[in-house]
């Protein structure tokens, strides 16, 4: 079920499996509107290298090698990554916390807010874990 937060509101916490390239909010984004988006001290794992919603500071050698395959090049190796819609047209970076306005980048009327570990497109199957995040409504 998708919803409008009204300001104070929250939803979640929501749990964020590192495995989905999107997974939904059900929260319908208001242009104008600020949310504080928040993660847990909760775990996931890429391969076998765990780290929070923050990602890897210290990128593995490998992550290194193919940081043109990362989906959202402003973020960190398996960061908590916000998408204004099921798509990479809008992508931001969130780590454990983050207060973020959305100003309408996608055009859509009421696109959905949708979250995921930062990783390459083809990497996902040997993901496992979630983190939990709760988005609030500031203003």
């Amino acid at each position: 079920m998708t919803m409008h937060l009204a300001i104070g509101d929250s939803s979640g916490p929501l749990s964020i499996a590192s495995v989905s390239h999107y997974n939904p909010t059900g929260v319908l984004l208001t242009p104008g509107a600020t949310y504080e988006i928040a993660a847990d001290d909760s775990r996931w794992v890429d391969w076998h290298l765990a780290s929070s919603a923050d990602g890897r500071i210290e990128p593995s050698f490998a992550q290194s090698m193919a940081r043109w395959a990362l989906r959202c090049k402003a973020g960190r190796w398996f960061q908590l990554i916000g998408a204004v819609g099921r798509t990479d047209a809008h992508l931001f970076p969130i780590g454990k916390h983050a207060v973020w306005t959305y100003e309408g980048q996608s055009g859509e009327a009421e696109p959905e807010l949708f979250l995921f570990a930062n990783d390459a497109w083809f990497a996902y199957l040997n993901n496992h874990g979630a983190v939990n995040v709760t988005v609030t409504r500031l203003r």
